[in-house]
């Protein structure tokens, strides 16, 4: 009778870890879930070195549109990491609307990422207004990256496959400098335009 007591004591404890780990890990997810890099552009003053891309943001309200992606390669070509993704494309959505930012898929290649990266590096589409997003000079894994110079690309898909593309070079070093990429339109007269504007990348030494 003693012995089916400790037993039974120990299916219950058994049991209540169980609820325990489970309740912790679904507020941890709930939580993490939420988490954007994106942040709005009047949000708490950065301090440090940094990349800061900000830009105004018009949501459009078709079916395929709104998605966009800004990431970091090596000059080389090879990607080191993204800064912000939508969600909805990087979570198996490049499967449903293959016309959905169709570069960063090509480069980031999310179908090898862990959940928890794309969770890192993505955020719901947001509603219209500015917005920025940096850049702590790490790559994928989190290490620090060694180079002096890096392209940054910012590509947008407004509208089934009428995309816009800004892009420019990093330059690390002492100097505080901006820069206003040009837009490159996949259709010259897109009346779409106004999804992704006045971009503006600056880069701060300290």
């Amino acid at each position: 009778m003693k012995k089916k007591l400790i037993i039974a004591a120990i299916v219950v404890a058994l049991f209540i870890v169980g609820i325990a780990v489970f309740a912790a890990t679904s507020i941890f997810n709930l939580f993490n879930i939420g988490i954007s890099p994106l942040e709005k552009a009047d949000g708490k003053e950065q301090t440090g070195r940094r990349l800061e891309v900000s830009f105004s943001y018009d949501k459009q309200l078709m079916v395929a549109s709104s998605q966009y992606a800004i990431w970091v390669e090596d000059m080389g070509g090879n990607y080191v990491d993204t800064l912000y993704v939508t969600r909805y494309t990087a979570q198996e959505g490049y499967h449903r609307r293959p016309k959905s930012i169709p570069q960063w898929v090509s480069v980031a290649n999310p179908a090898e990422m862990q959940p928890l990266e794309i969770d890192v590096i993505s955020g719901a589409t947001p509603r219209s207004g500015a917005y920025r997003v940096f850049w702590d000079f790490t790559d994928r894994s989190g290490n620090l990256v060694t180079g002096d110079e890096y392209r940054y690309f910012f590509e947008a898909t407004m509208y089934n496959d009428d995309d816009v593309m800004y892009s420019g070079v990093i330059s690390i070093g002492n100097d505080e400098w901006e820069q206003f990429p040009i837009p490159e339109y996949s259709v010259p007269n897109s009346e779409y335009k106004a999804m992704i504007e006045n971009v503006r990348v600056a880069y701060y030494p300290d």
